[in-house]
């Protein structure tokens, strides 16, 4: 058999907003697909609003408290992010996920599960409960908003595209049609910009997305 190449894998953020995911294997549609296309720079509402909606929907007390805190003080409190995540981490750990933990540069933590998982299906979903009970999902979602989209922009493929165009990684008219594309091209045609490049991984991370390409042939 020939060797193939690996495909490049795409896992958005937990619910497109918490623990980020990074998993080798085939190519797979990341759910920010889902979201309405918005390259002309709509903004989202401003963060205080943002974190009054967050807190009428808090399943915890740890979680209303942070987002009290977050109303009063126009921010979430990196501790609290911190808290949260390690609400997660617990969580996962004793449901027996076997998972490592990065933090990046900007303070979120990826999350990569082992590579061989026999039920990823189960896997996510225990992932996204642990979440969810950590207050992680709201508190990561608003955390990453916070620094990494100062200007508020309502997509979050425009985060990635002006990050890639500020570093150099990108021409200048680089657009968010071509990020989409890039996104769901197999490894060998992805030649629009190195994507393990460091700079390319934290722009991606801005934009809640995990993307890891393995270059590794396989096949006999």
């Amino acid at each position: 058999m020939e060797q193939e190449m690996r495909s490049a894998r795409i896992w958005p953020a937990l619910l497109a907003v918490a623990a980020l995911i990074a998993l080798p294997g085939c190519a797979t549609e990341s759910t920010t697909d889902a979201l309405p296309q918005r390259g002309t720079g709509e903004q989202m509402k401003p963060l205080v609003e943002q974190f009054k909606d967050a807190r009428a929907q808090a399943r915890s007390d740890f979680e209303r408290e942070a987002l009290d805190r977050a109303i009063k003080t126009g921010k979430i409190d990196p501790a609290d992010y911190e808290e949260a995540f390690n609400r997660y981490r617990r969580c996962a750990q004793d449901a027996g996920l076997d998972e490592t933990y990065t933090k990046l540069p900007n303070g979120i933590y990826r999350v990569t599960p082992a590579s061989a998982i026999e039920d990823v299906e189960a896997h996510g979903k225990v992932m996204v409960k642990c979440a969810q009970d950590a207050g992680l999902v709201s508190l990561e979602a608003l955390y990453r908003t916070q620094v990494d989209n100062p200007d508020l922009l309502a997509d979050p493929k425009l985060v990635v595209v002006r990050c890639l165009v500020k570093v150099g990684l990108v021409p200048p008219d680089y657009t968010v049609e071509k990020l989409s594309t890039f996104l769901k091209s197999d490894v060998e045609d992805m030649t629009d910009f190195d994507p393990m490049h460091p700079e390319a991984q934290k722009c991606l991370t801005a934009g809640g997305i995990a993307l890891v390409v393995d270059r590794t042939p396989s096949g006999g």
